[in-house]
């Protein structure tokens, strides 16, 4: 593809996620609310969007199907920790933590695509797996609850898992059918999900719609659907390169929107995990053909 044009959909993937986690907050609603509403309704706008952009049938294509469904399973998990975590601990802790899923993703992929685990891979990911460390440690956490780095680290790893398989998937089906299936199923999953833990999904005001709608046009489709085109072209550590950037507009958002500050300790631990990702991106980057 064309360095330009895949900087481009960087650009909007990165500006749109960075939005998800102000949003879920502002809602007002339980995690696995926002998480059914975010891919229940981007999962119907693309669903309606089928007859014009289906592709014509491949063999195997209900093998393809199948795993598009794991993959949304995989979405769903990765919503609900994460979104979870987002109410234990700030905004700016959460989002960095959640986003070492780039770094993680060399495992799934080194044995699903054959891709090299490099001597930097390893660095980056041990550097980046530190600063996680570090905000474990009551000094730079404060007074918030351990479990939300816990929750969203196990987000980061569901979230490897899904644009891991996402990749594979993109091989047989076209975005449109890849996303829609992955995101409708990401919406039965949590529904059961939510049904078991006897959380209700339905019962808000319309406000609280409006911040669903949001999230499900903003980060969900410009954000993830951007992504998803993206990870058939690109190596996925590539295509989530944006990770590096959501923690810091996030924050932003945060600070000015929620009033959301941080202490020297937990900017350190920021700066320790992004700088992992950072190092594996400079060198990622650069394979990107022209």
């Amino acid at each position: 593809m064309n360095r330009a044009l895949v900087a481009l959909m960087l650009v909007v993937a990165l500006l749109s996620i960075s939005s998800a986690s102000i949003l879920v907050i502002l809602s007002r609603a339980e995690p696995e609310a926002c998480a059914f509403w975010r891919v229940l309704i981007a999962g119907l706008l693309l669903g309606a969007s089928y007859p014009v952009a289906r592709r014509s049938p491949r063999a195997g294509v209900g093998r393809w199907v199948a795993l598009s469904v794991l993959s949304g399973a995989f979405l769903s998990a990765h919503f609900i920790t994460w979104m979870r975590s987002l109410f234990m601990v700030p905004v700016a802790v959460s989002t960095t933590v959640v986003v070492t899923y780039p770094l993680i993703s060399a495992i799934p992929d080194s044995l699903v695509f054959r891709e090299r685990v490099t001597a930097l891979q390893l660095a980056s990911l041990a550097t980046s797996l530190a600063g996680v460390a570090l905000f474990t440690q009551p000094a730079v956490l404060g007074g918030y609850d351990i479990r939300g780095v816990t929750l969203a680290f196990t987000g980061s790893v569901f979230a490897s898992m899904y644009f891991t398989l996402g990749k594979y998937v993109r091989r047989g089906l076209g975005l449109v059918e890849y996303t829609a299936t992955a995101y409708l199923s990401a919406a039965l999953v949590t529904l059961l999900f939510s049904a078991l833990s006897g959380v209700n999904v339905a019962s808000y005001p319309p406000t609280t719609y409006a911040f669903f709608i949001a999230l499900a046009a903003v980060p969900m489709i410009g954000g993830h659907t951007v992504m998803n085109y993206l990870i058939k072209y690109l190596k996925v550590s590539v295509t989530t390169a944006i990770a590096l950037g959501e923690p810091v507009g996030a924050s932003i958002l945060a600070y000015l929107v929620l009033g959301q500050s941080l202490t020297p300790q937990q900017v350190g631990a920021m700066a320790v995990t992004l700088s992992g990702l950072a190092l594996l991106y400079t060198a990622e980057l650069k394979g990107v053909k022209p």
